[in-house]
């Protein structure tokens, strides 16, 4: 459990030594997609509790899935970001593999549910505070996430790094548009008019 704690640590503090660390031990086989289903599983957890403590206005409540729901879309979205990772990454000459990616992803996503928990705590002494903490947790896992997709692909140039994301999140955001098309907004719950 130390372990855990140093590795979260360091994350922090050290993201790329901490992504070198994680790259070491690259999980395959059923142990990636067991800590996988069990990020998801602490990432609907928070949101339940998120959910319940700052309930949404109604007029958004179409944007709030149940968490079974938000559980399978987070997995999905976790897998499928980090294949776009990994493809990215190779096609500007990043060497990364989809597991080392994926193990990087899982634990940067723990990291970010223990970041959740403390945030929790914060809004429900102070809102306005919890917020702005909200958003620097944000920016600064970004930075992380930058250094791991740097250390994964070893490209040795956060720049590089930065194109990667942006290209995965191109590609994110055409799967998105392309699955909500195939499904129609009706289906998921999305209002019909624009």
């Amino acid at each position: 459990m130390t372990a855990i704690f140093t590795l979260g640590r360091l994350t922090l503090r050290n993201p790329a030594a901490a992504a070198k660390i994680i790259l070491a031990k690259t999980l395959h086989g059923e142990a990636i997609w067991t800590a996988l289903f069990l990020v998801a599983v602490l990432n609907a957890l928070a949101y339940a509790v998120m959910t319940v403590l700052f309930p949404m206005p109604e007029e958004l409540a179409f944007l709030n899935p149940s968490p079974i729901t938000y559980m399978a879309l987070s997995a999905g979205i976790l897998v499928a970001f980090s294949a776009a990772v990994s493809a990215s990454g190779r096609l500007i000459g990043g060497q990364g593999s989809f597991f080392g990616v994926l193990s990087m992803m899982i634990w940067l996503q723990l990291v970010r549910v223990a970041l959740q928990v403390v945030l929790i705590l914060v809004m429900m002494l102070s809102p306005g505070i919890g917020g702005l903490l909200s958003l620097a947790i944000n920016l600064y896992l970004v930075f992380v996430l930058l250094h791991f997709v740097n250390e994964g692909h070893r490209f040795n140039s956060l720049w590089r790094a930065f194109a990667v994301l942006l290209m995965a999140s191109l590609l994110a955001l055409f799967a998105l548009t392309f699955v909500t098309g195939l499904f129609g907004p009706d289906n998921l719950g999305l209002p019909a008019y624009v």
